[in-house]
């Protein structure tokens, strides 16, 4: 296994995102700024994408994720090494996965264990998800399975 096999992961997601250019730019490439271009692509595309495809939010939402997002590019700026921009980019999405379930939780400083438990990790106190599918997705779907086999 060479250097650049540990983010084979994040490079095929990239790839899926990108097309194969993105995959060929990152392959064994350790130039930084490389780096710092996809993660940051990637990142705005996830934002164009919430943007584009959720069509009911409250505005507050919308202003956390922005800030978020705008947060973990600015931060890309200062790293200076792929394991940085990695760093950045998961915890950057880690908020925004949080926020699309409801909110951040908020414990830093808190001593308190937390439980992995069912009905410990609730987080629509602010408000709540709702995955709807009219009949033409749900046949979209299906199709899009036949197609795959």
């Amino acid at each position: 296994m060479n250097e650049y096999a540990k983010y084979m992961i994040l490079k095929s997601a990239i790839e899926d995102i990108f097309g194969s250019e993105a995959w060929y730019s990152l392959k064994e490439s350790n130039h930084i700024p490389t780096w710092r271009k996809y993660a940051e692509k990637t990142l705005k595309a996830i934002e164009f994408s919430i943007k584009d495809t959720i069509e009911i939010y409250d505005d507050e939402w919308v202003h956390e994720i922005e800030e978020n997002i705008q947060r973990g590019v600015k931060s890309l700026k200062g790293q200076d090494s792929i394991d940085e921009i990695i760093a950045t980019l998961a915890g950057t999405l880690i908020n925004v996965s949080f926020l699309q379930i409801g909110h951040m939780p908020s414990r830093k400083g808190s001593n308190r264990k937390y439980s992995m438990r069912k009905g410990k990790w609730c987080f629509n106190a602010y408000r709540q998800v709702a995955y709807l599918q009219t009949k033409e997705q749900k046949e979209n779907i299906f199709f899009d399975k036949q197609r795959k086999k």
